[in-house]
Parts: C-alpha cells; structure tokens; sequence
C-alpha cells in the first residue's frame, strides 16, 4: 500500500476513493498472529464518509480516509481489549467507547480498521504470543517481529496500511521498527493521552506512530495528540551527542552501520561528539539494585491477576511480573525518588545537544528459532533488545528510530516536551540517510 501522503494525494486528485482502499484492505487482512480484530462496519462508514468530504473538498487533513490500525491496548468502543491475553480477552468486557487517542484518530478522520497484536500485556521487546502466533519478521522471517508493538509493525512493513499505533514502555515502539524496517516515535511522557489504554507502567506508558517515513509519523503523531496538522519546520545541522560506553558496548555490525551514518550525517554539516556519559548507564545500577520501575508497575497492576490466573498466561511475563514480589515497597519509592530527582539533572547535562544519538538496538535482531529455545536465551535477547531504548522511558523524553540498514537504526532522544524538534531533526536525518 501507498504512503499516507500518497494516498492523501490520490484522495484529492480522484484517482482513488478512501471507500475502495477500505474495502480492498479488509478483504486482505484476516486476525490471527499479526491482526488481533476487525472493524469492518465501522471502517466502512468512516470511509465513506471521507469519500463524501474529498468530493466536497472539505477532507480534514493528511489522515482524512487512510486506513490504519491501533494495538490492542486501546480502547475501540464494542471490542474487548485483549492486550494479547487469553485471560484478559475472557474475562474483559466490550469498551464502552473509544480511548482518547482512537478519538482524536477518528477526529483527523483516519480509517480505523481495527485491532493489531501484541505480545501479552505488552511485556517484552521480542514481540512473541504463545496464545495467538507470533508475527513473522517482514525483513527476514528468521529473526523476531520486536515488540511488543509486533502487529503494528509487521502490518505497516508487509503494506497491510501505511500507519499503525504502537505503545512504548520500555522500547516497544522503537524496537519492532528496527526489526522490520520502520520509523517508530516515542513521545514524551503524557504527550499523547492514555485515557483508555491497558497499562502495563502508567509512569512510563506511552502512545505513537509507527510509518514508513518521519511526515507520515509526524501526521499521526498529530492526530493523536488531537493537534491540527502544521508542518515540520526545516531544521538546521543538529548537534549530536553519542554516549560512549553504549557504543563500546554494541555489536560490530550494528556500531559499523552507527558510525557510517554518523559520518553521513557529518558531511552534511551535523556536529556529532562521542563522550562518557554515565548519568546516562546509572539507570542500569539503579534496576539491579531496586528492581526495573516497569516490573514494579505491572506487578501493582498484575500481581493478582497472575496468581489467580498464571497458569493461562505466558510464563515468560508472568516471570518478569512477578520479579519483584518479594521486594518491600520501600524499594519502589526509593526508586521514585531517584528518577524524580535525577530526571532534570541529565537534561540539564546534556542541553547543550539538539539530541542524543546511538543505535537503537546494540545487537542485531534475536534469532525466533534460539529465543523459542530456552527461556534463558529468551531473558538474555530481550535484556539487550531494551538495553538502549528504555534508558529514554525511564528519562520521560521523545525518542525516535530511523532504519539504516536491515535490522539497524538510528535512534535520536531529546528532553521532555521537545517532540515536534525532535521530528524536524529526524526529518533532517532521513532526508540526508535515504540519498
């Protein structure tokens, strides 16, 4: 399938009908490992209804009629909100109306179609569900789909629609767009609202786009924000800072494509300095000693759910869950307090940088066959799948992945708030990447 923007074009210039593309992507997608539901009804009435507004010359902008899907942590008014869970599909009940971001989507007048997969609860950066299928890798079906936005990311990659809804907690955006090919964007912390969403870690939850290229990201960042769209101001050659003990730490093929880009992004006229930077790797010190805030989190949201029901649910979360049952609360207000305290102080450091730079992922992507294997294989590939992306949850700012070859991307994080600077730089990049 087209872009967004291309599709938007042929919307306006009458040579498609958002109607006819509905139609033609409902009769392609089935639910199983990559599709958690349909909405056929719903997905025709919005199109045609922007079929009506392009007629008028009235279309709401550069989401008006393209089909997209959201993950199955979103609320979608009629659906149960299974979050990859056979427990939760059972026992929950059909949404009483649209979380708030579907709202904003169906304001911008996107074409939802309905649901995408996830891994359960949306807990792992590997993206595979032992309940409903794992989706295959669009790259290479060798490798994982990335999580635990897996559906999104596998049905924007194979062309099932051009945009999806992710959710990123400790990297799940980011991640399964590396894995497939994809840009992926975080927001800050709050940016988009989560009225509606099935937690995992309220303090770290967040809701965004994944898109083939940064404008269609940025369309959709828009929307579910509930802004207008406006667009991207040109941005200047950034300043970028590359920490130095991640980039020691990463793979040789994965650091190879990093440090030729970055000389890419050189030659263009970006600023690209590579130092220590250890307020950044203390996060590490601060999870083996208190527990990681996301178990903390999932385990007040989930604890009980996985005594009563654990034996339905996958044991790999249920693992991770259940990792700091025995850790007394002082350690998660310890924990609180240091990120609280430590939060403004890295930004602080490093404000003399339009963006932190470094690979998104240190290695390549895990190998399906090995991390079905063992569940210590699984441990160790879905440790050092987070290890980069979910320092930026765990600091509140946007981060954004841009692909640079087959399972390697670029990623770029900013300071809270600074999502739309972050965009234009990200554009920048692209432009100077994709030459």
């Amino acid at each position: 399938m087209e872009s967004a923007a291309q599709l938007v074009a042929s919307f306006a210039g009458g040579r498609l009908s958002p109607l006819e593309v509905a139609k033609d992507a409902l009769e392609r997608i089935e639910p199983g490992p990559v599709v958690a539901a349909l909405t056929p009804e719903r997905a025709l009435a919005a199109a045609h209804d922007s079929a009506a507004r392009y007629r008028e010359g009235r279309p709401r902008g550069p989401l008006d009629g393209v089909p997209l899907l959201v993950k199955d942590l979103l609320d979608v008014e009629g659906l149960v909100t299974g979050a990859g869970s056979v427990v939760l599909a059972r026992l929950g009940r059909p949404a009483r109306e649209d979380a708030a971001a579907v709202r904003n989507l169906e304001r911008a007048g996107a074409v939802i179609l309905g649901k995408s997969q996830l891994n359960e609860l949306a807990f792992s950066g590997l993206g595979l569900n032992p309940h409903y299928g794992t989706p295959v890798n669009a790259l290479d079906p060798a490798w994982v789909p990335g999580g635990s936005s897996s559906g999104s990311a596998v049905a924007v990659a194979r062309g099932w629609v051009p945009l999806a809804v992710g959710t990123d907690t400790g990297g799940s955006l980011r991640i399964p767009a590396v894995c497939n090919g994809l840009v992926g964007f975080k927001p800050s912390w709050g940016a988009v609202p989560t009225a509606g969403v099935t937690p995992l870690a309220e303090s770290l939850d967040t809701v965004g786009p994944l898109a083939r290229t940064v404008a269609d990201a940025w369309s959709l960042f828009l929307a579910l924000v509930g802004e207008p769209f406006r667009p991207l101001p040109a941005a200047l050659p950034p300043r970028l800072l590359v920490p130095a003990e991640l980039l020691e730490r990463t793979e040789p093929a994965v650091r190879s494509a990093f440090e030729s880009a970055a000389r890419e992004l050189e030659r263009a006229g970006a600023r690209v300095e590579t130092t220590a930077l250890p307020s950044l790797t203390a996060v590490y010190e601060l999870y083996r000693r208190y527990g990681p805030l996301a178990s903390h989190e999932a385990y007040a949201s989930y604890g009980g759910l996985v005594r009563e029901h654990g034996a339905e649910m996958d044991r790999r979360v249920v693992r991770r869950i259940m990792e700091v049952a025995q850790c007394p609360p002082a350690d998660l207000q310890a924990l609180r307090r240091e990120r609280a305290r430590r939060l403004p102080r890295f930004w602080e450091e490093v404000s003399g940088w339009d963006a932190l730079a470094l690979p998104t992922l240190p290695v390549m992507p895990p190998l399906l066959e090995e991390v079905e294997a063992s569940d210590e294989a699984f441990f160790r590939a879905n440790g050092r799948v987070l290890a980069h992306t979910m320092l930026f949850n765990f600091y509140s700012g946007p981060a954004v992945s841009l692909p640079l070859s087959p399972g390697v991307g670029l990623m770029l994080a900013a300071a809270p708030g600074r999502d739309a600077d972050l965009f234009a730089l990200a554009a920048w990049a692209e432009g100077r990447l994709r030459r």
